[in-house]
């Protein structure tokens, strides 16, 4: 993702020129920066705070201060939000603008204000701009205003009104990249490029992962008819949800970094099980104003204790995989790649964020090495690219391995193998599940004494 911004920043233009199976704003939005890892990173951190903070004012609003604390604790530890928040992730930046997307909806049904409205429609749009899941912010929405129409909690004129707001602005982002990118080239890239994934029924366990990491996150499902029952604001939480675990179910391919997007929705409503679990603790039986708080008092038995271990398991493994990391095996080869190159060069890298440390720009065609993509790499492309565009560095890694006839023709075409042992110096591998250390198997240089 950061070396398409690197190449969006150079000029190459997103799926005319620049292969792209996401949506466009986070690439063009991240060209402002001009491709600088640290930047980006840093662009991800300041919106998941901020959507933590929203986060915890919705919970507060809807279960006090009890609630607002769980659900900030919650999600500062919450694992999969603590690794994506740190990287210049779609999903993260996605989840935030659905968070924000859903807070204001919230306030527009405290308030009915139209204007408010209008802005939900719209953050679900960037929402959906920065990464097509993002969408599912819109859709929870559209889906929870015909279900209090159905059962007549909302007027069928009011319903309608509300459904084509959203709907219309929501969309108005995407039209509007559509008439800057060009519609065919954009829908063909971050819909149809995608279509051809093969479903995979074993990465389905990301979910039970993740819910096994942040086990306080079961409480909504577990008393979702009791949150139902306690008003629209909780019902538009728990359609959220919803919807979002129908998807992951249903979508091919489930990773832990997607379901990052289920988290805000899920964190506000543990917050308010656990929040009125502990505030019926201290409640007096005798305490008519606290006769609804009885209610929760069993709950407690479940939901304190789930709050614990959620806390020492996910802060836990997050706390450690922040303690544990050395520097980043990229940056070292990063720095070898920048010594045998200059600004101008184009690089080919098995894990692109090595070309993107060093700053170099990588052909457009092989910008995306990963094993599922549609269409698939090939030798062929890898070997036209290297031609092509003069390419001054190869490290081969990860998926290009594959490809075991590449090297015979890096050899025939006048590179020379500089690095043929790992050199990654001690101390500087990281934790695996924060950011994958790399052995890279070859260092080929353009020879261009040749």
């Amino acid at each position: 993702m950061i070396e398409r911004v690197l190449m969006v920043d150079h000029g190459d233009a997103l799926y005319s020129e620049l292969p792209c199976d996401q949506a466009p704003l986070a690439f063009i939005v991240g060209s402002l920066f001009g491709g600088d890892v640290v930047s980006l990173r840093a662009l991800t951190a300041m919106l998941s705070l901020a959507a933590v903070a929203c986060c915890m004012f919705v919970s507060r609003r809807i279960g006090g201060n009890y609630a607002m604390i769980v659900t900030g604790a919650l999600l500062a530890v919450d694992f999969a939000l603590v690794r994506e928040s740190r990287l210049f992730s779609l999903d993260a930046m996605s989840a935030s603008f659905l968070a924000f997307s859903l807070a204001v909806f919230i306030l527009h049904m405290e308030r009915r204000n139209m204007a408010v409205l209008a802005l939900a429609g719209v953050l679900a749009g960037i929402a959906c701009s920065i990464k097509l899941i993002g969408g599912l912010a819109l859709l929870a929405i559209l889906v929870f205003i015909v279900i209090e129409m159905l059962k007549g909690r909302l007027s069928r004129k009011t319903a309608l009104m509300e459904i084509t707001m959203v709907a219309s602005l929501a969309a108005l982002p995407l039209i509007i990249l559509m008439l800057l990118l060009g519609a065919s080239d954009m829908i063909q890239g971050m819909m149809f490029d995608q279509g051809h994934r093969e479903f995979d029924a074993f990465l389905k366990l990301s979910l039970l992962a993740y819910f096994g990491l942040n086990l306080a996150l079961v409480l909504p499902l577990a008393y979702a008819n009791r949150l139902w029952r306690r008003g629209p604001r909780e019902r538009l939480l728990l359609t959220t949800t919803f919807v979002v675990l129908a998807f992951m179910v249903v979508q091919p391919l489930v990773f832990l970094h997607h379901v990052v997007i289920a988290g805000p929705a899920l964190a506000i409503l543990a917050g308010v099980v656990i929040g009125k679990s502990i505030e019926a603790k201290k409640a007096s039986t005798e305490s008519i104003s606290k006769v609804n708080e009885s209610k929760w008092r069993y709950a407690r038995r479940v939901a304190i204790p789930a709050f614990v271990i959620s806390i020492v398991v996910s802060g836990g493994l997050s706390t450690y995989g922040l303690v544990a990391q050395g520097e980043p095996s990229q940056v070292i080869w990063s720095e070898l790649v920048a010594q045998h190159s200059s600004e101008d060069d184009y690089v080919i890298c098995g894990d692109p964020l090595i070309a993107a440390y060093a700053g170099r720009m990588t052909p457009p065609e092989v910008v995306n090495v990963a094993e599922r993509q549609y269409p698939g790499l090939t030798l062929e492309r890898l070997c036209q690219a290297v031609t092509e565009y003069d390419v001054a560095v190869v490290v081969i890694c990860y998926h290009l391995n594959d490809f075991e006839e590449f090297p015979s023709f890096l050899e025939s075409h006048n590179y020379t193998l500089v690095v043929p042992e790992r050199v990654i110096p001690e101390g500087s591998a990281v934790l695996d599940l924060y950011q994958d250390g790399i052995d890279p198997v070859s260092f080929y240089v353009r020879d261009v004494t040749a």
